[in-house]
């Protein structure tokens, strides 16, 4: 009899997830017992109502949640790596460098204050890339999502550019360090109907050119 091959490694793996606050002697769930598997070069959909839970389960495998809440239970895992076991210091080579995520409302993503060249670098920066090395990823990232002007770009405010720009832009900076998995939260969400459907093809073809994962 021929053993089986065993199969890929999953890229994300969340198993009974629960997530919720705990004050005093009560314990809240709001998000119950998620699972899920996302494969290499795979693309998942979450399906949900509105306050279903869809973006707090995420920001729980970002260990982002927002005070009071927290993962209550179930194991969370990124390749053969238990998030919930990590610190703050080792979740730090995981957000942007493993996983990136892209955010519902582009407008408010951006610092307003800051070019869009300065954010992308300082992203880089963040995971050890050289300055020189940040100004042409920059660039070449900006060109990836469809700009043919990137210098015009890199050199903008954000409230200089429209929503879908911005929204390139926070695509642009997700996958400039190379992530395995992008997680996109609603990303059409503030987008007129063409622009929606832009972001969507974008997003299918960044990932058949990167074979990287999508939730």
């Amino acid at each position: 009899m021929t053993a089986t091959a065993p199969g890929p490694v999953p890229v994300l793996s969340l198993h009974e997830v629960r997530v919720g606050s705990r004050r005093r002697r009560q314990v809240r769930e709001i998000v119950r017992g998620v699972s899920l598997e996302v494969l290499p070069g795979e693309k998942v959909g979450v399906v949900g109502e509105s306050g279903s839970g869809k973006t707090l389960t995420m920001l729980s495998m970002l260990k982002l949640l927002p005070r009071p809440l927290e993962v209550l239970g179930g194991e969370i895992r990124f390749e053969d790596r238990n998030i919930t076991d990590l610190d703050e210091r080792a979740m730090q080579s995981v957000r942007g460098g493993g996983v990136a995520m892209v955010y519902q409302d582009p407008m408010t993503s951006l610092n307003p204050l800051l070019r869009v060249r300065t954010q992308l670098i300082e992203t880089l920066r963040g995971h050890g890339t050289s300055k020189a090395a940040a100004q042409a990823r920059t660039a070449e990232v900006l060109g990836q999502v469809g700009f043919v002007d990137p210098d015009r770009v890199a050199a903008a405010f954000p409230h200089e550019l429209s929503g879908g720009m911005v929204q390139r832009v926070m695509i642009a900076m997700a996958i400039s360090t190379s992530p395995r998995l992008l997680v996109a939260d609603e990303p059409t969400t503030a987008l007129d109907v063409t622009i929606q459907q832009q972001i969507l093809d974008l997003v299918d073809s960044l990932q058949a050119r990167t074979a990287m994962s999508v939730v």
